[in-house]
């Protein structure tokens, strides 16, 4: 994050607890009850408070327009005289799944995908048969993913990190 992006979102907490906090004391009947009224009214007419408002609110929109947004993430496939051709990780991510799902011994799995200056990286997540091997899945598994992303795609597979996170309750599939 930039120093810009820091600085606006700590102005705006801060006003977020002056508030929060006016209205506390308010609320617990700590503070007059003629306070917000006369605060409120004080701002009537006050332009240069106006302002100062749509400054906070759009500040704040720039803040959460991140959260809202979901950056279409590429890599390039290929170069060539003729053009570019780039791949979206979503793209990526369907084929890893699709094949990963095939390994034999894999009862699930969930991956990301992370585009780095040279290729990506692979980080899957899985769910395995308990009578299976987990160094011999893992390594067939990150061998599968790689020739298959490489030879359909192009893209180099700069590494493929695997975690068990699961063992399942079944022994076999369909079982």
């Amino acid at each position: 994050m930039n120093l810009l992006y820091r600085f606006i979102i700590f102005l705006i907490t801060l006003l977020f607890i002056f508030a929060s906090l006016l209205l506390a004391f308010y609320t617990f009947g700590w503070a007059n009850p003629s306070m917000l009224p006369e605060l409120i009214s004080s701002l009537y007419g006050r332009w240069e408070y106006g302002i100062l408002f749509i400054v906070f609110f759009i500040a704040g929109a720039w803040i959460i327009y991140p959260f809202f947004s979901r950056e279409r993430s590429i890599t390039s496939v290929l170069v060539s005289e003729h053009g570019k051709v780039d791949i979206t990780i979503d793209a990526l991510d369907s084929l890893v799944k699709n094949i990963a799902i095939e390994q034999e011994g894999v009862v699930a799995i969930s991956n990301r995908i992370k585009a780095v200056d040279d290729g990506i990286i692979i980080e899957l997540e899985t769910e395995i048969y308990p009578s299976m091997s987990i160094p011999e899945i893992s390594r067939n598994l990150q061998e599968l993913v790689k020739t298959h992303i490489e030879d359909t795609t192009g893209v180099k597979v700069k590494a493929i990190k695997v975690l068990v996170k699961e063992i399942s309750k079944e022994n076999e599939k369909g079982g």
